[in-house]
């Protein structure tokens, strides 16, 4: 039986509204599933007990680490320490350098058995014979040599590591100094990094950047403000002078904040905390457009958040409880922040007080394993949010380190 023509009209309208219906359904959910998709990368660092081994035993400390979900270790590749005594501590360069890298096999292939992968940041100190005053230290590195340090760790980590870092903090005085040519001395530094590395591994990543978050009279300079002298621009974004064209698969920044909540708006037009982080990415987007430095992908050059915490002890720490509201709504805004890739938590364990790095307990566990506040903040926030970040999995399977 052939409908009326009135009743092809109202099972017409019927479909129509029935699609309409499916239509604003699944335009409610999509944000969500979005959302859901965001694929945050949570990192650590902490050096002291995953590369060195020193006051907390290596395997624990990994337990914990899966606990908040971390997926990607942080470590810094230190150029002196790279090589035995003997040979950084000399006035001439040796004939054949020792690299002794044994400790970073050791932790790469600990980090695969449980699943999270190594980011390797290049810094220094630079041994006495590569730097300008002929101290180990951050001194007027030589580039020639910081080169071939960074060509031979990218061979011997090639298929094991897949994204690295130039330099820790340039902007801050005693990692590249003097202060006033810390700009051009990054930008030979990370050009050379950068090509050494892309042409052992050309898949790996390479980021630039590992900025403090704002200036210090005397001790750093405003990571924006270092960015233009980096890129050659003035305060207008134009190009004031010829400087080769950088090229980055990211910027890695710190966005720390101490004193207040993460929302808090550092003053200063050149700083950059987690509160004014647009402040970074609208400096990276004018930049990108003059042509100065690039991202080698499509869209705009994305964020990698290596470094942040909040103080457990010391002058600088806060209340408990707003330390650990403090840090969950930090890991909140970076999960919000579509140009943020990856939100790292500097140090898991709190380090003895008469350490060399004693003074900056930002820690989230005790030397005896006891959990601070802010460690189960962080775990209770990766458990509302497992759905929308990286989840560490089985173990990764790598090619054995060169003997």
């Amino acid at each position: 039986m052939n409908p009326g023509p009135s009743l092809r009209r109202a099972l017409l309208r019927a479909v129509v509204l029935a699609l309409t219906i499916v239509g604003l359904v699944l335009s409610a959910a999509l944000p969500h599933e979005a959302e859901g998709a965001r694929n945050l990368e949570i990192a650590l660092q902490d050096d002291a007990v995953f590369r060195d081994d020193h006051f907390f035993e290596r395997e624990r400390a990994f337990r914990y680490a899966r606990g908040i979900g971390v997926t990607r270790l942080r470590v810094n590749a230190m150029w002196a320490y790279s090589m035995p005594p003997s040979q950084w501590q000399g006035r001439r360069k040796p004939q054949q350098v020792q690299w002794t890298f044994y400790g970073l096999d050791s932790l790469i292939d600990a980090a695969a058995k449980h699943g999270i992968r190594v980011h390797l940041s290049l810094t220094g100190p630079a041994p006495t014979w590569a730097s300008g005053d002929g101290r180990i230290g951050g001194y007027r590195p030589k580039t020639s040599y910081f080169t071939e340090f960074a060509s031979t760790l990218a061979a011997h980590v090639k298929g094991r590591v897949d994204r690295f870092s130039i330099w820790n903090e340039p902007n801050w005085r005693t990692w590249l100094g003097p202060q006033r040519n810390a700009p051009a001395l990054y930008r030979r530094l990370y050009q050379s990094g950068y090509a050494a590395i892309k042409k052992v591994d050309p898949g790996a990543k390479v980021l630039i950047g590992e900025t403090s978050p704002y200036a210090r009279n005397g001790y750093s300079t405003a990571p924006i403000a270092f960015l233009r002298a980096l890129a050659c621009v003035d305060k207008r974004w134009r190009r004031v002078r010829r400087c080769p064209v950088l090229k980055a698969d990211g910027y890695a920044h710190h966005p720390y904040e101490f004193r207040y909540p993460p929302s808090y708006r550092y003053p200063g037009a050149d700083n950059a905390t987690m509160g004014t982080l647009s402040n970074l990415t609208r400096a990276l987007d004018r930049i990108s457009r003059t042509g100065a430095l690039r991202f080698n992908g499509r869209g705009r050059m994305p964020l990698y958040l290596t470094e942040f915490a909040y103080f457990a002890a010391g002058r600088r720490a806060l209340p408990a409880k707003e330390r650990s509201r403090y840090l969950a709504e930090a890991f909140t805004m970076a999960l919000k922040n579509p140009r943020v890739k990856s939100q790292l938590q500097y140090l898991l364990v709190s380090p003895p007080s008469s350490s060399p790095g004693g003074f900056f307990n930002t820690g989230l566990i005790s030397r005896t394993g006891a959990e601070h506040p802010q460690y189960r903040a962080l775990q209770r926030w990766y458990r509302r949010n497992r759905a929308r970040v990286k989840r560490p999995g089985a173990a990764i399977e790598l090619p054995p380190a060169p003997s």
